[in-house]
């Protein structure tokens, strides 16, 4: 992930909190996509409080986490498999607010948190390689969530869910590890079904999801979807609130 002159300064007029972030330190500690960038379009559609207990799923290398607490005072549990504690630790404390980031290092099936524990949770590009199951929300996230406390996604997929054909165009270079992409619209419908979570708001990042995030738009920002890849691929947003109806354990229901 590298940004041109251009795509800087569109940054810095669109996302001015990303802005103060120096880009280099982005570009070394992000793991396919911009962490800061994503977390500071899920704080214009979720309402960060200083004291909120805010979990970081699948947080790379916590710099999604250090922008959250520096710039909402929120206490963020930086989680992640693939990347190690102390590692995390190191750029939390070179950042000067290991008071409010705390490292953990966990299985997102092994979650070693209590129940109605947070206020917030929040996924960045990780969701796609373990939140697919129909039992994933239900078994491992619902209870540790708040009754009226949100769920904020940001992840890659296509406009349009695969319909189990691959298009021609995608042949010469397709891979089957693409299937675990999927559509704004399906991921409404996999937190929908659980009858757990009421879906606020999903967009394509406010326009960006083609455009800025992809490095394709015009000189004004506004959107280039003719390079888009495949035509379809896009960033999107998602935000869910936790209701009240208590979650049942599938794997407790004695089969």
């Amino acid at each position: 992930m590298q940004y041109d002159d251009r795509t800087k300064a569109l940054i810095t007029s669109k996302y001015p909190l990303t802005a103060k972030y120096d880009i280099k330190w982005i570009e070394e500690n992000a793991m396919g996509s911009n962490p800061v960038l994503l977390a500071e379009s899920l704080s214009r559609v979720i309402d960060f409080k200083p004291g909120m207990r805010v979990m970081d799923m699948g947080c790379g290398k916590a710099i999604s986490s250090i922008f959250l607490a520096k710039e909402f005072g929120v206490t963020v549990y930086a989680t992640d498999l693939w990347n190690d504690a102390t590692d995390n630790w190191k750029r939390i404390c070179e950042a000067g607010i290991q008071d409010k980031v705390i490292p953990i290092k966990a299985d997102v099936h092994k979650l070693p948190y209590a129940n109605d524990y947070f206020d917030a949770i929040i996924c960045i590009n990780s969701f796609n390689f373990y939140g697919h199951s129909d039992v994933f929300l239900t078994e491992y996230v619902a209870n540790i969530l708040k009754p009226e406390g949100v769920f904020g996604l940001a992840f890659y997929g296509p406009t349009n869910e695969f319909n189990g054909k691959i298009l021609e165009k995608l042949k010469p270079t397709w891979h089957t590890f693409e299937c675990i992409y999927h559509s704004l619209d399906w991921h409404k419908w996999h937190f929908e079904k659980t009858t757990l979570f009421d879906i606020e708001m999903a967009d394509d990042v406010d326009g960006d999801g083609c455009g800025l995030l992809m490095g394709n738009f015009f000189d004004d920002g506004t959107p280039d979807l003719s390079k888009a890849p495949f035509g379809y691929m896009r960033w999107n947003r998602l935000v869910a609130r936790r209701n009240h109806v208590p979650p049942e354990k599938f794997w407790e229901g004695g089969m």
